[in-house]
């Protein structure tokens, strides 16, 4: 039997209201400053992941430099000719920009030595084994970090190969100071709370973004727990500064790059916001507190009145209108006054409206019969499959079409588990995905196999969504399963033909330039032979000698062209001031020369790419003045917006081009004007245009309507 209950004052109720009224707020405030501090610890440590990948993207782009240097010096005529002093005037071109060339010969004796005088001896030295990998493996090598034998000095060294008829005949190398890397680090602006460190695939740190001196040759920090090409770590970096760190591994020298954030400047947003949340709290509860006392004072007289009222009311007496502070209580008092008049005529209205809510309720179940025959019409003509289940456990409800799409009748689906119907390779991604679903997430989708009564497997794209009506207890996700296999295979097709293409680019790259370098060679050397003795044959040398020029740069602009083609399009907001200017800045030498003025009459924001939007403008401005007239050309930049993309026109006062040719100017290779004297070029400008612009989902045409020169119009997205 149950206990009295325990009263309490209307103010202990009042001021409990008030503290839960408070409460939400706070939980609000509580919830914003933990978002807000933990994406400024996302914010940070997202820059410092990124930071990491330009570094390496940034130090693989200067070794490459390097690497082909070395690869350009190696084909040199010279070495062929030994005229080791041509060649050493050659490779000294290099010095003033800080790159000292060695080769030697498979002895190891030193043949040019650019950081000596030039015509001092020359010694020989023992070969090492990063030389001995070279010889052996005929490929460029960078080394480790190593002590030069003359200064005693740290350095790291790259080394590549000179190869003649399949045999190494010398080594082309060139070294990199610790001192150096220090300063590439500096140039791309780490510093703290960011810290960056370039170690050997050894472990030893060739350089630091901070305390480099001391830290050069040192274990790098965390490496012993290393295990893959990329990855984080947490822990204490020389200065004994705890940071978050991520690494990665260059793919071209096996070097690690490693970027830290200080962990204290993560952690400094969360306790200043804690603080502020502290304030916030107690001075929310203080003035919930104070209210609530005030008006359970202001209750209680008015309570005392209203319930005088209610007595009468319930013993059958007229009650009089209570007179309080509160106005909604003399209201409820005059009703309590006007209760007793008016209970029998709500008594037969009780009445009629039970006879009215009877009928409503009949309608009602009508309209649900009707609506779930509709439901069971869709279901059995429905072409994809509809399928009701719980997140595990077998189906309990499939369409009809199931038959038509895996071959199954509904009671045999019935009996399916998921292991029986999806694919091994996607099962379990698919049951991940069934456990997901719930009321925090409601929708969720997955492209998958499932197996056809015959045994093959077919593909399918399934639609989840969870039914929040309905109880736990019963079939809660439906799933709509509809047949994918046709587009998997078009997009099988299409990733074969991508790769087909990448094979044949590494093959002209490579299998294509080797006999035409042979073919200048030899020609050069006939032309050196014949000399003036024979002007015809050296007329047909030369000949030679341009038309394998002209190749190379068609195979090469073919490899530019195929690279931006299958290039991976970054997605950021990019100024078109800051595209012009940089296009602009290439450019130069031609604006300066033509004397030309470049007008950008408005500004947007664009969203793509900003290395292949720079590509885009510098190819149309470049166009522009290549076929200008005699008057210093003018090229005016315009955009305005259309939808959610940006229409930019790009117009001169040139030459034009006829409308006739509006498609074929975007052929690759495609040259209106034959004078290559005046008018220079390998006609891929605007094949390079189309491309870059249609790999933003934009478009590209010449408007063929302006005449007073030419006007390209195209379209790229907004945010």
């Amino acid at each position: 039997m149950q206990g009295p209950v325990k009263a309490r004052s209307l103010a202990h109720y009042l001021a409990a209201f008030a503290a839960a009224l408070a409460i939400p707020p706070l939980i609000f405030a509580a919830y914003v400053t933990y978002r807000y501090a933990w994406s400024e610890w996302q914010r940070f440590e997202a820059v410092a992941y990124q930071r990491n990948e330009d570094l390496v993207a940034d130090l693989d782009r200067l070794l490459a430099a390097r690497i082909s240097l070395l690869q350009a010096l190696a084909t040199s005529p010279a070495i062929d000719n030994a005229d080791f002093r041509r060649f050493d005037l050659q490779a000294r071109q290099f010095v003033e920009q800080g790159i000292a060339i060695r080769m030697r010969d498979r002895t190891n004796q030193v043949v040019i030595d650019t950081a000596r005088p030039l015509g001092a001896p020359l010694g020989k030295e023992p070969i090492t084994a990063r030389q001995q990998e070279v010889l052996e493996a005929k490929q460029p090598f960078i080394t480790d970090l190593y002590t030069r034998q003359a200064e005693g000095q740290y350095a790291v060294g790259i080394s590549v190969p000179v190869i003649r008829d399949g045999e190494v005949l010398y080594f082309l190398t060139t070294a990199l100071s610790p001192a150096y890397l220090a300063r590439f680090l500096g140039e791309r602006g780490v510093e703290p709370p960011y810290y960056a460190s370039i170690a050997d695939r050894a472990g030893r740190v060739i350089t630091r973004s901070t305390r480099h001196e001391e830290s050069v040759g040192r274990a790098l920090p965390g490496y012993e727990r290393i295990r893959d090409a990329k990855g984080a770590w947490s822990g204490v970096n020389p200065e004994g500064v705890a940071v978050s760190a991520y690494y990665n591994r260059s793919e071209l020298s096996g070097w690690f790059v490693t970027t830290g954030v200080d962990r204290q400047a993560l952690e400094a947003p969360m306790r200043s916001l804690l603080w502020r949340l502290f304030a916030l709290a107690a001075a929310l509860l203080t003035l919930s507190v104070g209210t609530a006392t005030f008006l359970a004072h202001r209750f209680s007289q008015a309570s005392s009145a209203l319930a005088g009222a209610a007595d009468a009311v319930g013993t059958g007496q007229l009650a009089a209108t209570p007179q309080t502070p509160i106005s909604e209580i003399n209201r409820i008092g005059a009703a309590f006054s006007r209760a007793s008049v008016q209970l029998q005529e709500q008594a037969k209205a009780l009445e009629r409206a039970n006879q009215d809510l009877e009928l409503r309720v009949a309608r009602r179940t009508g309209e649900l019969a009707a609506s779930e025959e509709r439901h069971r019409l869709l279901a059995d003509n429905s072409t994809d499959v509809i399928l009701l289940r719980k997140a595990s456990g077998p189906v309990t409800f499939a369409s009809p079409s199931c038959l038509r799409l895996l071959g199954y009748s509904v009671a045999e689906m019935q009996t399916k588990l998921p292991d029986d119907l999806i694919h091994p390779d996607d099962l379990g991604r698919v049951l991940a995905i069934n456990r997901a679903i719930g009321p925090a997430n409601p929708s969720a989708s997955s492209i998958h196999r499932l197996r056809h009564k015959d045994g093959h497997w077919i593909w399918v794209q399934s639609t989840y969504s969870f039914m929040a009506q309905v109880g736990p207890d019963r079939p809660n996700i439906m799933a709509v399963v509809r047949d994918d296999t046709e587009r998997q295979l078009r997009e099988l097709k299409l990733r074969h033909s991508n790769e087909a293409l990448q094979q044949f680019s590494a093959i002209v790259s490579h299998d294509l330039q080797a006999p035409l370098r042979h073919i200048n060679m030899f020609s050069d050397l006939l032309q050196a032979r014949v000399g003036n003795q024979d002007a015809e044959t050296t007329g047909y040398a030369r000949r030679i000698m341009a038309s394998v020029e002209r190749m190379q740069r068609q195979i090469r602009s073919l490899l530019v062209y195929t690279q931006v083609a299958y290039a991976t399009v970054k997605s950021e907001e990019v100024p078109l001031e800051r595209v012009i200017a940089e296009a602009t800045a290439l450019l130069d030498t031609q604006v300066e020369e033509a004397g030309a003025r470049i007008d950008l009459i408005d500004r947007p924001v664009l969203w793509g790419d900003p290395d292949l939007l720079v590509t885009l403008f510098q190819n149309l401005i470049a166009n522009a003045l290549k076929y200008r007239r005699d008057d210093p050309p003018v090229v005016t930049i315009t955009a305005q917006a259309s939808g959610q993309q940006w229409e930019i026109s790009v117009e001169d006062k040139g030459l034009g081009i006829d409308p006739q040719y509006s498609e074929r100017i975007f052929e690759i290779f495609r040259r209106l004007h034959r004078d290559e004297s005046r008018y220079p070029g390998m006609g891929l400008g605007l094949a390079l245009c189309r491309r870059i612009v249609e790999s933003h989902d934009g478009q590209i045409w010449l408007d063929t309507g302006y005449s007073q020169g030419a006007r390209f119009r195209l379209t790229l997205p907004r945010r």
